[in-house]
């Protein structure tokens, strides 16, 4: 009888090492090697199943160690990998043509200060779920004072990804400015923008107007001009992004900088703006919300 056992316990245990085969590993864009957050990996013919975390990571346990994973998220082409008994492995998948846009559906709330005149100050972004032939619709407000008469604010109505396919996209963006500053400047200016974004650059123009108004030197006039600009962004770490801008009018040029990034839901910018003598450059730190 105890030789039964022993056979019988010969015969299980490879079943069960084989039935507890755990494997782990990361999946990443063919594009740009940045690892992909949400991706559903499930074990072929079974509904064993895990996800990848915010790092692109995920963790399985599967039936045998030679199974076949399946890999699958909105916007990327499915791809299947058989095992062959590896327990680690990177997965490389590329995207098709239905592209899945991570700026829909967020609010992002920043705390901000400006470093040179406007100490006090937030701002925040409210994006709206993705509306078919539409894109993403984006507002954003910011605010920063030294709680006195300095004031500095700035608003925008955007459209993202309005005209989109596998090569590129662009946005339509209606922005307004206004600040006043020790008494010296009271100017506001508004400003329509395309941005035309291929792969990882973008090519900003657009038409802007200043209402222009020097008190002490009892100068007051408005003037309109062309916008121009460029953009890009890189991978690792922080996944910034950088945006300058020029507007050029008769007797003035603006100019605008901003270079922001995020690290999982925490996010961080600094921007910067010059108006002949104002400047500011502000610091902003904020924390993204999904909805």
């Amino acid at each position: 009888m105890n030789r039964k056992h022993l056979i019988l316990a010969l015969f299980l245990v490879p079943i069960l090492s084989w039935s507890q085969f755990k494997v782990s590993g990361v999946v990443i864009s063919k594009a740009d090697n940045d690892s992909i957050p949400g991706v559903i990996v499930k074990e072929k013919g079974t509904e064993n199943g895990a996800q990848t975390d915010f790092d692109g990571q995920f963790s399985i346990e599967v039936s045998e160690p030679n199974a076949i994973l399946v890999f699958s998220f909105v916007g990327m082409v499915t791809k299947e990998y058989s095992l062959k008994g590896e327990n680690k492995i990177i997965v490389t998948t590329k995207w098709d043509c239905n592209k899945d846009f991570f700026d829909s559906n967020r609010i992002r709330i920043y705390g901000q200060s400006g470093l040179i005149n406007n100490p006090i100050g937030g701002q925040i972004d409210i994006a709206s779920p993705y509306i078919y032939f539409g894109g993403v619709l984006e507002a954003s407000y910011s605010y920063q004072t030294n709680s006195k008469e300095n004031v500095f604010q700035e608003g925008s109505l955007e459209f993202k990804h309005s005209i989109s396919n596998c090569e590129f996209d662009i946005d339509f963006r209606a922005s307004y400015r206004d600040f006043k500053f020790d008494h010296e400047f009271n100017n506001n200016s508004f400003s329509i923008e395309a941005d035309f974004n291929l792969s990882r650059i973008s090519f900003i123009a657009g038409y802007s107007h200043l209402d222009y108004n020097n008190i002490n030197a009892s100068r007051k006039y408005n003037s309109s001009g062309l916008l121009i600009g460029f953009g890009t962004s890189f991978g690792r770490p922080l996944y910034p992004e950088l945006v300058g801008k020029i507007s050029i009018y008769e007797d003035n040029i603006v100019y605008q900088g901003k270079i922001q990034g995020s690290f999982k839901r925490f996010l961080i910018f600094l921007k910067y703006y010059k108006l002949s003598s104002f400047n500011e450059l502000s610091l902003g730190i904020g924390y993204n919300l999904f909805y």
